[in-house]
C-alpha cells in the first residue's frame, strides 16, 4: 500500500507515470480470471487511448473496485473530481452486474463508458485463455456480449444525436 511519506513523491509526477506506478503497487502479485498478471489487463484496456488523462482513468479503472484505496485517497495523491467520478462510475457497488451497467450508461460519461467498452472487449477475449473452459465461454454468451451490445447501443445512439 502507498504511504504517507511516499504522497509527496507521487504527486510531483506525470498523470499517466503516477498511475502506472499506483497500478503497480497495488496490483503486484495479482492474477486475471485467464492467470496472466492483472497488470497485462489495465494496460490492455488503456492502450488505445491516446490522451493521456484518459488512458490514465482507463490504466486505473479497477482501482476502486479491486483494491483499497478510496476516492479520498485517490485525491490525497493529486487526482481532480472528474478523474475520481469516472473511476467511481466505473465501480461496480451495485447488487446486479446489469444495474451497474444501466446506472453506468444512464450517467452519459463518455469517458467512463468508452473505458467500460474497452474493458468489456478485453474480458471478452477468450484467446487469453490457455485452455479456455465451458464456464469461461459462459461468462463471456450471459455477460459480456449483451454488455457490450447496451455500450455499443448508447455510443451509436450518441453519435447520431
Amino acid at each position: 500500500m502507498i504511504l504517507k511519506n511516499e504522497i509527496g513523491y507521487y504527486q510531483s509526477l506525470g498523470l499517466y507515470e503516477r498511475s502506472q506506478l499506483i497500478v503497480q503497487e497495488l496490483f503486484q502479485g495479482k492474477k486475471d480470471k485467464s492467470n496472466h498478471p492483472y497488470m497485462n489487463h489495465l494496460i490492455k484496456v488503456s492502450e488505445d487511448f491516446e490522451e493521456e488523462r484518459i488512458k490514465s482513468m482507463a490504466l486505473m479503472h479497477d482501482v476502486l473496485e479491486d483494491t483499497k484505496l478510496t476516492s479520498k485517497d485517490l485525491k490525497t495523491l493529486g487526482y481532480d473530481e472528474e478523474f475520481i467520478e469516472v473511476l467511481e462510475l466505473l465501480t461496480n457497488t451495485y447488487d446486479t452486474y446489469e444495474e451497474y451497467i444501466d446506472a453506468l450508461l444512464k450517467s452519459d460519461n463518455k469517458i467512463a463508458i468508452q473505458i467500460k467498452m474497452k474493458d468489456v472487449l478485453h474480458n471478452m477475449d477468450i484467446s487469453r485463455f490457455a485452455s479456455p473452459k465451458e464456464r469461461d465461454f459462459q461468462r463471456v454468451k450471459r455477460k459480456y456480449i449483451p454488455t457490450y451490445m447496451k455500450i455499443l447501443d448508447k455510443l451509436e445512439g450518441e453519435r447520431t444525436k
